[in-house]
């Protein structure tokens, strides 16, 4: 199943990309050191990594993970909690430039609880993650996995110095 907006012109759309003007750039600094942008970005940071700091051995273990469903990866609760937490955790105060992290979050509510798709002739709402065709997803996606690789990343640097990346 594959959501659409109903709208291009809903409020739901209307908040959706005002979210991502307002979260995507400050998302994407804030990850910019675990993030490869294409594979020509990965080859550069694996190769600066190898020369200045660990080179490959013959028990270097590369690893990939895929995660399918991505734009449905958890529940509305959960995704706006990441969000929140994301926010709060990288900004100077309580502020992401004159918005407040509640204001965030209840038009995050308001985005994800709110959103409508058609299927089939019926009309559905949203009950996990955020449609595919809205950049936001996008960027509230990326901000759960960050959230999430963070705890990872937490784990795995207490026993030795990784190099990482998504």
């Amino acid at each position: 199943m594959v959501p659409y907006i109903v709208s291009e012109h809903s409020v739901t759309s209307k908040i959706g990309k005002y979210l991502d003007r307002l979260l995507r750039p400050f998302s994407d600094e804030k990850m910019q050191s675990t993030t490869f942008y294409n594979e020509l970005d990965f080859i550069q940071k694996l190769n600066h990594y190898i020369s200045t700091e660990h080179p490959l051995t013959s028990t270097t273990t590369f690893c990939t993970m895929k995660i399918t469903n991505f734009h449905t990866l958890d529940d509305h609760k959960s995704m706006i909690d990441s969000v929140t937490y994301f926010v709060q955790n990288n900004v100077g105060g309580n502020r992401l430039h004159d918005i407040s992290v509640m204001t965030i979050k209840n038009l995050l509510q308001l985005f994800l609880y709110n959103n409508i798709f058609y299927y089939k002739n019926k009309i559905y709402t949203l009950t996990k993650g955020g449609p595919n065709t809205m950049p936001l997803s996008d960027t509230l996606s990326n901000i759960y996995l960050f959230v999430w690789q963070k705890k990872i990343l937490n784990k795995v640097k207490q026993n030795r110095d990784e190099f990482f990346g998504r």
